[in-house]
Order: C-alpha cells, then sequence, then structure tokens
C-alpha cells in the first residue's frame, strides 16, 4: 500500500474517534447537476444519511484513482450497501476538520484568535429496513453526541415510512427533522444561526423532533412536504422563544422546471416554520447543468420573541473540472436586530467559504478550504481542512 494510502487510512481512523456533532446531508448541487432528486440516492427524502442502492454505486468508483490501482480489489468491486435480498440497507458518514473553532476574544485589548484544532466532527451510522414494498424502517445513530453536543441536538434520528406507491404521499413518522429551506452538508453556514451569538445554532446540527411529516413527489416538477411535530428540542437552542410544550409545524414546496433540450435543472422554492413565538420564513432557487455545475440562492427570515429579527442571505456555485474535483466558493451575509431600551441593537455578519472538494478515493473526499468571517467588531480568516469517509 502507497504512503498516501495509509496516511488517509489513519486519517480516518481518527475521524471515527468521536469528538464535535455535524449534519450527514447531501450535497444540494448534486440535485441540480443530475436533475434527480434527493430521495433518488438518499433514504431519507430530505437527501441525508443511509444512500439508497443508485446513492451508493453512483459514487462506488468515483475518484481520482481507485482502489483496485492500490491493491485493494474486494473495495475497488463493492458496488452495493445492501444485504438480505436487498432488504437491509447500511449506511456511515464520518468527518473530521482541522480549522480554528470559534470566534476572537480579547485580553487587554489585544485580540486572540481562537487556536487551530484537529476534531471530529461527524460519526453516523445508519441502517434502513424495507419490510415491504410499501413500509420501511430507518436509524441513524449520532455517535459524537456522546461527547459533545450542541443544544437541541438528538443521539439519533429514527422513522416509519409508508410509501403506498410513488405517484400518491409518503408518511414518515418518528425522531425527524422538519423540513425547512436546503438542507446543507455544512454546519457552520449562518442561515441557521444567530448573529448576535454566533457561536449557538438557532437549529441544532442534527435537529430533530418527534413527529410526522407528509412528503409528495408523485409529479417530476413538484415536491411538497408538511409536518407537525413536538417542540422538545427547539425549545433548548431557542429558549425564550419556544417552549417544550410546544407544537412546530412546518412546510416546504419546491417547483423543479427542467429543459431537457438544454439540459438544465431548477429550483424555485419556499418554506416556513412556526413554533411558539418563533416564525422562519424562507425561499430557495437553483440551477445546474451536468458538467457545467451549479449555482444556488437561499433566504431564510427569523423573527423570535423580544421582537428580535435575522434575515440571512446565501449564494453558493460549484463547478466540477472533473467528477471527483469540485471548485466551490459560498457568501453569506446575515443581519440581525433586537430592540435595547430606546434604541435598536443592530449586527451584520458576512462569511466567505472558498475551497475544493477531492476525492482521491471512492468514497473518501478531501475539502480544503479558505473561510473569511467577519463583523463589525472583529475578522477572521483561515485556513481549514475537511476529510469525509463515507460507506
Amino acid at each position: 500500500m502507497s504512503a498516501a494510502a495509509r496516511l488517509l487510512l489513519v486519517l480516518a481512523a481518527v475521524v471515527a474517534l468521536g469528538g464535535l456533532p455535524s449534519t450527514a446531508s447531501a450535497l444540494p448541487r448534486m440535485t441540480l447537476m443530475a436533475g434527480s432528486r434527493c430521495s433518488n440516492c438518499h433514504v431519507n427524502p430530505q437527501g441525508s444519511g443511509t444512500r439508497t442502492e443508485f446513492g451508493f454505486y453512483s459514487m462506488a468508483q468515483n475518484g481520482a484513482t481507485t482502489w483496485d490501482k492500490l491493491g485493494w480489489q474486494a473495495f475497488h468491486d463493492l458496488s452495493d450497501n445492501r444485504l438480505f435480498d436487498g432488504r437491509l440497507t447500511l449506511g456511515m458518514d464520518l468527518r473530521g476538520q482541522m480549522a480554528k473553532f470559534g470566534v476572537p476574544r480579547w485580553e487587554n485589548g489585544v485580540k486572540i484568535d481562537p487556536e487551530r484544532q484537529v476534531f471530529p466532527m461527524q460519526q453516523n451510522l445508519g441502517a434502513a429496513f424495507k419490510v415491504a414494498e410499501w413500509l420501511s424502517v430507518a436509524a441513524t445513530a449520532n455517535v459524537a453526541h456522546l461527547f459533545k453536543k450542541y443544544a437541541g441536538q438528538t443521539p439519533f434520528d429514527g422513522w416509519v415510512r409508508i410509501a403506498p406507491d410513488p405517484e400518491l404521499p409518503s408518511v414518515r413518522v418518528g425522531m425527524i427533522q422538519p423540513s425547512m429551506g436546503i438542507r446543507h452538508d455544512d454546519h457552520t453556514i449562518l442561515l441557521r444561526r444567530n448573529p448576535f451569538q454566533p457561536a449557538l445554532p438557532l437549529f441544532a446540527p442534527n435537529w430533530n423532533e418527534l413527529g410526522a411529516e407528509v412528503s409528495y413527489e408523485g409529479m417530476h416538477w413538484l415536491s411538497i412536504e408538511a409536518g407537525a411535530f413536538k417542540a422538545d428540542n427547539l425549545s433548548k437552542s431557542c429558549a425564550g422563544s419556544v417552549k417544550a410544550d410546544d407544537l412546530v409545524f412546518s412546510g416546504r414546496l419546491t417547483l423543479w422546471p427542467q429543459s431537457l433540450d438544454l439540459g438544465i435543472n431548477t429550483w424555485l422554492g419556499g418554506s416556513f416554520l412556526k413554533a411558539g413565538d418563533l416564525t422562519v420564513m424562507g425561499g430557495h432557487v437553483g440551477m445546474g447543468k451536468t458538467y457545467w455545475g451549479s449555482l444556488i440562492g437561499e433566504v431564510l427570515i427569523t423573527k423570535t420573541a423580544a421582537k428580535q429579527e435575522v434575515m440571512s442571505a446565501l449564494v453558493h456555485a460549484a463547478y466540477p473540472l472533473y467528477d471527483w474535483l469540485v471548485f466551490e466558493a459560498r457568501y453569506e451575509r446575515s443581519m440581525a436586530s433586537k430592540p435595547a431600551g430606546t434604541k435598536t441593537d443592530e449586527t451584520d455578519m458576512t462569511a466567505v467559504v472558498a475551497g475544493v472538494q477531492f476525492v482521491p478515493l471512492p468514497n473518501v473526499e478531501l475539502r480544503p478550504e479558505y473561510r473569511l468571517l467577519k463583523n463589525e467588531a472583529w475578522t477572521i480568516g483561515q485556513w481549514a481542512l475537511q476529510l469525509h469517509v463515507w460507506f
């Protein structure tokens, strides 16, 4: 085995040890470039966690090199993540990062940036079982929850799904995340954070609630999700605006216009979430084409108790030089205001992220990035590196 392969395996072992949590999600750009929905590649129709047979196979031999060239023929030939005649589907997502974690602080008038750390972000193990053609169960364990967690985060998600026919609505009941906007794979995005307290997300990574959601994808140009949930976990990250005995109501509608002649795929949609004194309204748009890349935009307006309002916007662009090498850039801005006696406090935060998604071997991704985070009081710029290993 080459030295590079040994290094990747060692890093993968480090990632698996446990630590900071994150979300295991699909990359939104993939749906725009391929013209397919998240549910084509993931057991979760929102697009996260355990991959379907198609989702696993489509990435099984995608890399700058392949396992057989390193002498690991068994890995190269592995093209299915299912057992027991396809009834049991297995999945895994391990992710670690090297970065400066936190925000600057001041000592005696001197600005001190956070220290660079190497820390695991995500250790998710998932499985789905098909009981019948119309009935399945699925669950994902968030092992990182045992080491450190955000307020409102859950150690697992899981549900029973009833899907009688692809052209009819399906129902999921269990511990699931209400559908809202785009489900990104990076939990540092500003959209779901409060810029007055950027280290404390309004919606925690791996946030889930007990409830039920109805999904409809019966027409290729339309998808709808609507659900009702308890608010036990949201009340922990949004204390003061949401109580544990409140209910969460959410809905999302997305149109999927396509130009088959030009090979262009687009989104156009909106979403809402209401729980207690918390109201979230959002809109999302996207356009993509195979081998050309994708462009995504999203806006969220969040209103909490005490008349606090946050308006956040994101623009994300991706360009694939090869299937295994994708350049990406993201710009975000989050503006917030809240009453403070006779005046109004305001803050404005900007984030710029640029990097590369590099897949040296199938199911192994390296993501070097440069990150710039700025508000009216400080600026922090840094390079970061992520390692993602999945199954």
